[in-house]
């Protein structure tokens, strides 16, 4: 199948809903958009964990109000907006922090979570997968990525955001039992968006996608085809695109125009390097963690929860952290998470956290935190048991 529809860059430097809706308007003349007919839609943003609009974590709630007012501009009456944020969040938390619920409020249309929508079942390359029955049963989806790095998958574009239509388990599974590259371009395979808008007006490099650096990109980008639209984003970051291992799958499965049509002065004159995501641990002092890539982000998330639950109650004060400054000021500390995690050289005290890290945990007789994702007041309590002792790693990986 050829694609032959550009995709367009416009500049928008800030996250007013009439600048938002003035740019969605002229994407559509620029890429001859016509709704006329549709009558109903389902927006799918990306919230992946709770945060403020102005983390650059989310998609921010404007772009998705101004893209609401164009709808109705357009004639639709009924709009969804609707995610599934990653395993281990509550979605209701996830929804308000973010605005999302006060916007669904404010302008009278339907929130869902996608962990609880209901579903059909489609067949992709690993048998069933289910997907919410409002993605195909609505005359438009529309994906609403945010523009950023990821250390797991390079970049988070539009492809990344499908991981969100996913039920919980099925989200689990694409980064435990399948290769998490090749299960993002399958989703495409089964579902594309009618139309991609990416909110980059303040997007985010670095150690994303919950970790990074606020940068601002000031510019939304629209296209009708997913793998184009972030090739496109790709070039717009300074990311060759063919190093972004689910693009290149996407690439081999024909999905989109490899070298797709740019329009728009903003993509020329707004391109800067995006800082990318660094492959070594992440270290303070001697605290090593290390990165997996089929680890869910959340088993992290748990373990920096654990140190701020240890930090705000006084009973850990003299029991905890005594113990834990032992180790990653005097001795080493290394943690570790995810299917397939291997011990590092030179490993100190070893912590294993998540179901996933049971079997490397058990044959080398390590300190482990089950879960999926582990809690944080469990994390605390199996440091505070771990010896002072060092002892040799049998690595019988």
């Amino acid at each position: 199948m050829e694609f032959t529809m550009a995709v367009y860059f416009d500049e928008v430097r800030t996250y007013d809903p009439s600048q938002i809706q003035a740019s969605i308007l002229r994407a559509f003349h620029e890429l001859n958009i016509d709704l006329h007919g549709k009558k109903s839609a389902f927006i799918k943003m990306n919230i992946v964990r709770p945060a403020t609009p102005d983390s650059c974590i989310i998609t921010h709630p404007m772009v998705v109000e101004g893209l609401i007012n164009v709808l109705r501009e357009y004639g639709l009456t009924k709009i969804i907006v609707g995610d599934g944020p990653a395993a281990g969040v509550d979605t209701n938390t996830a929804f308000k922090k973010s605005g999302y619920l006060d916007l669904a409020k404010k302008m009278g249309v339907q929130l869902l979570d996608i962990n609880q929508a209901e579903l059909v079942k489609k067949r992709w390359d690993y048998g069933s997968l289910e997907l919410p029955r409002d993605l195909f049963e609505n005359d438009l989806y529309i994906n609403v990525p945010k523009m950023k790095t990821h250390f797991h998958a390079g970049v988070t574009l539009s492809i990344k955001n499908q991981q969100g239509l996913l039920t919980k388990q099925a989200k689990k599974d694409n980064h435990c039992q399948y290769d998490l590259h090749h299960s993002l371009m399958a989703i495409a395979k089964v579902v594309q968006p009618d139309l991609v808008i990416v909110d980059a007006i303040d997007a985010m490099e670095g150690e994303g996608p919950t970790k990074g650096k606020r940068k601002h990109a000031g510019v939304m980008v629209f296209g009708d085809n997913m793998l184009e639209t972030d090739i496109a984003c790709c070039y717009f970051m300074g990311v060759i695109p063919s190093q972004i291992k689910h693009l290149s799958h996407a690439v081999d499965e024909r999905l989109g125009n490899p070298e797709p049509e740019i329009k728009g002065e903003a993509f020329s004159s707004h391109r800067s390097t995006f800082e990318m995501p660094s492959p070594k641990p992440k270290q303070v002092l001697n605290f090593y963690s290390w990165k997996n890539y089929r680890a869910c982000a959340e088993d992290e998330h748990s373990f920096d929860k654990a140190i701020h639950l240890a930090l705000t109650n006084p009973k850990y004060w003299f029991t905890f952290f005594p113990k834990f400054l032992y180790f990653v000021v005097f001795k080493r500390f290394d943690l570790l998470r995810g299917k397939k995690a291997k011990i590092p050289d030179n490993a100190g005290r070893i912590l294993c956290i998540g179901n996933c890290c049971a079997e490397l945990a058990k044959q080398n007789d390590l300190a482990f935190v089950p879960g999926c994702p582990p809690k944080p007041d469990d994390i605390v309590r199996t440091i505070q048991g771990m010896n002072f002792r060092d002892k040799k790693v049998n690595k019988r990986q």
